[in-house]
């Protein structure tokens, strides 16, 4: 649901497959056991969930930086990734993406990442400097980049993933964090490229 269950579980770079599953085994450098979390606070519907996840998914990063997920589980994983939403031609952050066991599917695009980043960053410097002119509307100018936050940003560079149960608009979940078991993966490589981008950009624009 919407409380974080343990600490954030690091993959070195060393390990370029790692599987998330059910199980209570010690979680290890390439494998992250959720069965073995403990909470207090754990609802029924997300006990459940933890019962069904089983082998889980494993997370495959390839050509550097891009991300490939294989469903291990019995039950469906669902998915939101904007690198699906451009293939299933819809709007950014407007799927939710069904799964299902046995799939092996690309979730991330390090390259389209990038290059998305740098899109709407140059789109918020360019509406800075249109707010910014005397006599110009800073609606729709400098509101829009001051509205690009870095967490937005960041939104660019991780892939959550679902267990069992799916939201949006094709579920009575109306967001992830009404789902019982959810996942958030960060990627480090994503990131350290929107640390350069936001690095490279004029002084002002730092206080995004």
């Amino acid at each position: 649901m919407d409380v974080q269950v343990g600490e954030m579980f690091k993959v070195q770079s060393s390990c370029p497959l790692v599987t998330v599953d059910g199980y209570v085994d010690p979680s290890g450098g390439d494998r992250f056991c959720l069965g073995q979390l403990s909470n207090v606070q754990r609802t029924a519907a997300s006990h459940r969930a933890r019962l069904h996840i089983g082998r889980g998914v494993q997370l495959e990063c390839r050509g550097g930086g891009d991300i490939w997920m294989r469903c291990l589980s019995d039950h469906s994983v669902f998915v939101q990734s904007l690198y699906l939403d451009r293939e299933a031609g819809r709007a950014p952050g407007d799927g939710v993406h069904k799964i299902y066991p046995g799939a092996y599917i690309k979730v991330f695009d390090l390259r389209q990442c990038h290059r998305q980043m740098q899109q709407q960053a140059a789109a918020a410097q360019a509406a800075a400097v249109v707010g910014s002119i005397p006599g110009q509307s800073s609606e729709g100018g400098g509101a829009r980049a001051a509205s690009l936050g870095v967490d937005e940003l960041r939104r660019l560079c991780m892939v959550r993933l679902s267990f069992v149960k799916g939201w949006g608009c094709d579920y009575p979940r109306q967001g992830i964090k009404d789902t019982p078991c959810w996942l958030e993966v960060h990627l480090h490589r994503a990131l350290q490229l929107l640390d350069q981008v936001l690095h490279a950009m004029p002084p002002r624009e730092h206080t995004l």
